[in-house]
């Protein structure tokens, strides 16, 4: 829980007034916000972009995402989305995703949205998961003096939907975790349980599918921002289905009294799958919007 040696260097440098707030390792700067209880729309995240030109890094608050098409029509640049690889290596002090919005920290140059422009009061991540940056809205853009401002950030109203299901459907599971390791001799109270919270992950799961599938989805926001990632995407809708068709399934095996063993067995598995599902949804996310949602 410390800030990025770069960073540290260069406020020190700048006589910049700050405080560190430190919250519980997040997945992203969406869950970073309520966990911290910072106002999204106050906390400023990065996106690095590149082009043959070479990296520019897209600040903006984490409750919008960045539009390509703008930044690209404001820096008359063919901008795209930045790699990994890349990224540890224009930011060694930094853990991916918690990448400082100053490139000037880092010799790249800066875009900034507008919108933050408002701001009285402005967070943002200090190098690692669990730190914060606070100071004051003017201060943080004397900050970016050589950085342009522009509107290049949207409203990303399907990403906050598609993690507060993401953290119901997470909750459901372990919930089920629980209700399958509790004591089999309880008999009728035990299957009871695991029955009445095999429920809540199917109602969870449906509303997660429904969410991130819908037209305004994040997947479909995946889809236009990033159409590479189609067979991604793909897959984690078929995943959805074969997700659904397991839980169901053994609901069916509980009320049906089949061995408590095998019973066990098949959630612990079906536990796993959901987790990998939940891994790769995060994976395609960080693809496409530059996004860390980790894999919590």
């Amino acid at each position: 829980m410390s800030l990025a040696h770069s960073l540290e260097s260069f406020l020190d440098r700048r006589g910049a007034h700050y405080t560190l707030e430190h919250h519980a390792a997040s997945m992203c700067s969406l869950e970073t916000a309520r966990l911290a209880q910072v106002d999204e729309s106050r906390l400023a995240k990065s996106v690095v972009l590149e082009d043959d030109q070479g990296f520019v890094l897209a600040v903006l608050p984490a409750s919008r995402r960045v539009e390509l098409g703008r930044v690209r029509h404001e820096l008359g640049r063919a901008l795209r989305l930045s790699s990994e690889h890349d990224m540890r290596r224009l930011f060694p002090d930094c853990a991916i995703g918690a990448v400082p919005p100053l490139g000037s920290v880092y010799g790249i140059p800066t875009v900034v949205d507008a919108s933050l422009e408002s701001c009285d009061e402005v967070f943002f991540e200090g190098g690692d998961h669990e730190t914060l940056v606070r100071m004051g809205g003017d201060e943080f853009l004397d900050l970016l003096e050589n950085a342009a401002v522009v509107e290049i950030a949207s409203d990303s109203e399907s990403l906050a939907s598609a993690l507060a299901t993401r953290e119901r459907l997470y909750d459901a599971m372990l919930s089920v975790g629980n209700a399958i390791g509790a004591p089999v001799a309880a008999g009728t109270r035990w299957r009871s349980r695991l029955r009445r919270e095999l429920g809540v992950l199917i109602s969870a799961l449906d509303e997660h599918t429904q969410e991130t599938e819908g037209v305004d989805g994040v997947l479909a926001a995946i889809a236009e921002q990033a159409p590479r990632l189609c067979p991604e995407v793909d897959r984690l809708r078929d995943e959805h289905r074969a997700l659904e068709a397991s839980c169901r399934h053994i609901s069916t095996a509980v009320e049906a009294e089949e061995s408590s063993l095998t019973i066990r067995r098949d959630v612990h598995r079906l536990l796993r799958r959901f987790d990998q599902h939940r891994h790769r949804g995060a994976d395609l996310v960080y693809a496409a919007f530059s996004l860390d949602l980790g894999g919590g």
